[in-house]
């Protein structure tokens, strides 16, 4: 049966940086490691800071920190939205690119990166288009946020993969359940383990436009398919489709026993996706006899355009600051001023 570490975040017990430590001391993370050259995959979906859309910088500090002082040389990374370039902007304002120069590990924004064409087996993908840094990792880790997702119901560790898949990945939204299978097909040999950000999620319209939900926790495991069905249950949602498929396809188990703290469900607002526009309108229209018009030819500009502008502008400026002020009243502003500084002020 398969192991998932699940963990609070105590003040008294160091905060989150010794919390993330703890968990890969249970899973014994090293011997999921082979090789020496290690991808980091975080998440970097909004170049705005809203605590809850990205990996958390005090999450990556002690990941960082792990795995530099023990010797392996570490890419980190993430690829651009179909419908904007946020990903270096995000980089920066989540303090991710100043944490890598402090640890002598290298940022790659994956869709800038040299694509490489691999074979799969899958459903939906015969081939696929994979940034060089990632087929060139010896171990790759997977650090999600904990959150709601309007398409997928969940985003966690097998979703977070979707963003390996640069620019043309919003082609497959009516897909996308066998689609992540895929993906996560390929990554398996090379996945090592995941460790899931949950010190502030995200829940109701997620991924980038829900509430921000502090849970201070952690959660851990190198069988990507049990971590995000506890976390399902964590979150009081049903597993995903795509995550039963994932047990299906054989990517791991349903089955997992919890170790750490005493484990309480914290159940989440749950995504309405017809009172979210971008994902309403996305799904409605690609059903329709509009779809090659609209979303494979420069009329597709347009509508990433206006997509941008709802999460940049709308969401950011009448909600996300709102969301943003208050939780950097909670432990959770300090932990982030005591590692990026002025950095945080910044962004």
């Amino acid at each position: 049966m398969s192991r998932v570490i699940f963990l609070n975040v105590l003040h008294e017990r160091g905060g989150v940086q010794k919390t993330v430590r703890e968990a890969m001391e249970i899973i014994n993370w090293e011997n999921h490691l082979r090789g020496k050259k290690v991808f980091v995959k975080v998440n970097l979906i909004s170049s705005e800071f809203v605590p809850g859309q990205c990996t958390s910088p005090a999450v990556l500090d002690e990941i960082l920190y792990q795995l530099t002082s023990k010797g392996y040389e570490v890419t980190l990374g993430d690829a651009d939205l179909a419908a904007a370039c946020q990903c270096n902007k995000a980089a920066v304002a989540w303090g991710h690119k100043k944490l890598a120069e402090k640890y002598g590990a290298k940022f790659q924004n994956l869709s800038e990166d040299e694509l490489v064409d691999v074979e799969v087996d899958g459903k939906v993908f015969k081939t696929l288009q994979v940034p060089k840094s990632v087929l060139e990792a010896d171990s790759i880790i997977s650090l999600p946020v904990m959150k709601t997702h309007c398409l997928t119901g969940l985003t966690c560790a097998l979703k977070h993969f979707w963003g390996v898949v640069p620019r043309v990945r919003h082609q497959y939204h009516l897909v996308v359940d066998d689609a992540i299978v895929d993906i996560n097909s390929l990554l398996k040999p090379k996945v090592a383990f995941a460790l899931v950000d949950g010190t502030v999620a995200m829940e109701g319209n997620g991924p980038r436009t829900g509430i921000p939900k502090i849970c201070d926790i952690i959660m851990a495991s190198d069988d990507l398919v049990a971590l995000d069905a506890a976390v399902s249950k964590y979150m009081g949602l049903s597993t995903p489709e795509h995550v039963k498929r994932a047990a299906e396809k054989g990517l791991g188990s349903l089955k997992y026993e919890l170790f750490g703290d005493a484990f309480q469900p914290n159940p989440f607002l749950p995504p309405e996706p017809d009172k979210q526009p971008i994902f309403y309108w996305e799904m409605k229209l690609r059903r329709t006899f509009l779809k090659p018009i609209l979303f494979d030819t420069k009329i597709f500009s347009l509508l990433a355009w206006i997509a941008t502008k709802y999460n940049t502008f709308w969401y950011y400026r009448l909600r996300g600051k709102k969301y943003t002020k208050e939780i950097m009243k909670t432990w959770y502003g300090g932990e982030l001023r005591g590692i990026l500084g002025a950095q945080l002020e910044e962004s």
